[in-house]
């Protein structure tokens, strides 16, 4: 698969990659504003009526989550989750898929992945790894190279909440409650959650530099 791997122009500073894995992103195709799958009618046989595998790699650092898609699909690009952010780390496999599931306050990630007994312990060592006094240390380091946290999985018409929320996002510097909310402003209502579930990640990250979230 023609997937750009995440080197080191890709990390932040102090940034390494401690696991990689082959994995989907599993989207719901009418919230991603997709036409109907072809085989929509054959996948409640794997848990994944009205859903759709992106296919890709899926990266744990000791900052975050990572995946990039390769460039085989309908949706394409790459979103972070950040360690601060992360919630809950399941096991939500169905019949023969094996999947996982990352929640934050916000928002559910799903990733078709094999080997997942292993994922869910490495993330869970990371997450308690990570000390939360860094976190806004780690939200400056976002804001200071926001490109790095990818743009999102984005559709032919998406919409660049991301980009467009960062931008405005540091002009307010150590303030992560007025960057946070910049973020969430730059948000249309009317974007499908496929395109805007990046810029919802980055914002959780600056709000948890507070505790708000």
């Amino acid at each position: 698969m023609a997937i750009a791997p995440l080197d080191d122009e890709d990390l932040l500073p102090g940034e390494g990659i401690i696991l990689r894995k082959n994995a989907n992103a599993v989207i719901t195709v009418r919230a991603a504003g997709l036409s109907r799958f072809a085989f929509d009618d054959l996948m409640w046989l794997v848990g994944m009526r009205g859903k759709e595998a992106i296919g890709g790699r899926l990266y744990l650092t000791n900052y975050r989550l990572v995946f990039k898609s390769h460039r085989f699909n309908r949706v394409r690009g790459t979103f972070s989750i950040f360690l601060p952010t992360i919630e809950e780390v399941r096991d939500a496999s169905f019949a023969v898929t094996r999947q996982v599931t990352v929640s934050t306050a916000l928002q559910d990630a799903t990733f078709v992945v094999w080997g997942i007994p292993q994922l869910i312990e490495t993330i869970d060592q990371c997450r308690a790894e990570f000390d939360p006094a860094y976190t806004a240390d780690l939200a400056a380091l976002v804001l200071a190279e926001p490109w790095k946290s990818g743009g999102g999985l984005q559709t032919v018409a998406h919409y660049e909440a991301l980009n467009k929320g960062l931008s405005a996002a540091r002009r307010w510097g150590d303030d992560f409650t007025e960057a946070a909310s910049a973020v969430a402003h730059s948000i249309d209502s009317r974007s499908n959650h496929a395109d805007v579930a990046a810029a919802l990640h980055v914002a959780e990250l600056l709000l948890h530099t507070d505790g708000s979230v």
